[in-house]
């Protein structure tokens, strides 16, 4: 009885009693009137479940037995909406939230975007928005074939475009090229010359005549690799000049000067009190229960819970968090012990932008020394560069 089927046409639990309850039973098996857990409580009393239809069967069958018959329970949709149409507010409340959640399916209220490095987020948000494109826009006014079209057209690094909507979100995947890489394939014949002062270390060459070897000392201009490819003979002679875009990885050592100051006096955020933490409800661009006073000497976090029905559903509203703690400026002075570990932690964070560059290091000789205001850092990194810039071979007009 249970089953959905009938969930969704209603039954009842009754109780029946009195003298000629097996002439009840009898009749409605004769009449085809279904009762399904039929349960007896004493010999003149059993309880049962029947559906709506089979109960209007039950009148000329009650008028020969004269048995007792009470409904203990309406189960089944036609029951809940009977309900519901006496509460009126609730109804009103139902068809507004249907309403409401069909409006805002036909939205957009999240505009994804993934692949990008050398344009940020907000930058292509902003230019979006500039071309209509906007959070809460209409799902039928989006035209992805256009949106990858304007991003290329207005991005030259931009090579690919993928635009799709996934529910009420826009979901935009990005490719953008590589112009370091571009600027160094080139068809046309070059040379490659140097652009540090040093000795090269090591060399790897795929294209053109190297006119250096490794333990050779370059300056800034000289020749490393030249596009012009002799062609010989068998008698070794030279029978033609080819030329093509000198093409190689030379790494050349040389020093870089490295300084740094460490003040032994700082200032630093103390926490002057209890944190507080205070809450707002976003709607779309409104915020509402934000506290927008000056907090000067406050430090503030904030974290925003957007909402959603499903991955894809996001809604246009998030509830949000704001913690400040407060502080003061307390002044400090470092020991030599702490300026010299913070000097030492500046110096790997220069180390570690030189090796994200490609540039190997070698050796190192610094020193440090104090005096009443710093902690001073400073010698010479010996290190291990890629070497070679390209240049055009200029052609002589030969009548």
């Amino acid at each position: 009885m249970n089953n959905p089927e009938k969930i969704l046409h209603g039954f009842l639990e009754l109780s029946v009693s009195g003298d000629q309850l097996e002439r009840f039973l009898n009749l409605c098996h004769a009449r085809a009137v279904s009762l399904e857990r039929i349960r007896y409580l004493s010999e003149k009393k059993i309880t049962t479940r029947i559906s709506i239809n089979d109960f209007r069967k039950l009148l000329p069958i009650h008028r020969k037995t004269r048995v007792r018959i009470h409904i203990l329970k309406k189960i089944g949709l036609p029951f809940l909406l009977l309900r519901i149409q006496k509460r009126k507010c609730f109804t009103a409340g139902f068809l507004l939230c249907v309403v409401l959640l069909l409006w805002l399916s036909g939205h957009i209220w999240n505009i994804h975007i993934d692949g990008n490095v050398k344009n940020s987020t907000p930058q292509l948000l902003e230019f979006l928005d500039q071309q209509g494109i906007t959070h809460g826009i209409r799902k039928n006014q989006v035209n992805c074939t256009r949106i990858a079209d304007l991003l290329r057209k207005n991005y030259p690094d931009i090579t690919f475009v993928s635009a799709r909507v996934q529910g009420t979100r826009l979901l935009l995947t990005i490719q953008e090229e590589n112009l370091t890489e571009d600027i160094q394939q080139t068809n046309s014949p070059c040379n490659l010359i140097s652009d540090l002062d040093g000795k090269i270390v090591n060399m790897v060459i795929r294209n053109g005549t190297p006119l250096v070897k490794t333990g050779d000392i370059c300056k800034q201009g000289d020749i490393l690799v030249s596009g012009e490819v002799p062609i010989l003979n068998d008698s070794q002679e030279v029978v033609r000049v080819e030329y093509v875009p000198a093409d190689a990885d030379i790494y050349v050592r040389h020093q870089i000067a490295y300084y740094q100051e460490v003040p032994l006096s700082y200032e630093k955020k103390v926490q002057s009190g209890t944190s507080k933490t205070s809450w707002y409800f976003r709607v779309g661009d409104f915020v509402f229960g934000a506290d927008t006073g000056k907090k000067s000497r406050y430090i503030t976090s904030t974290e925003e819970i957007p909402w959603k029905l499903t991955e894809n559903f996001v809604l246009p509203f998030s509830l949000g968090k704001i913690t400040r703690t407060p502080y003061k400026i307390q002044s400090t002075v470092y020991t030599k012990e702490q300026a010299q570990k913070k000097a030492v932690q500046q110096l790997r964070i220069y180390e570690q932008k030189l090796l994200n560059k490609g540039i190997r290091i070698a050796d190192s000789r610094l020193s440090v020394t104090f005096d009443s205001t710093n902690c001073t850092v400073q010698g010479t990194l010996t290190v291990d560069e890629k070497s070679g810039k390209k240049q055009n071979i200029e052609f002589s007009q030969e009548s």
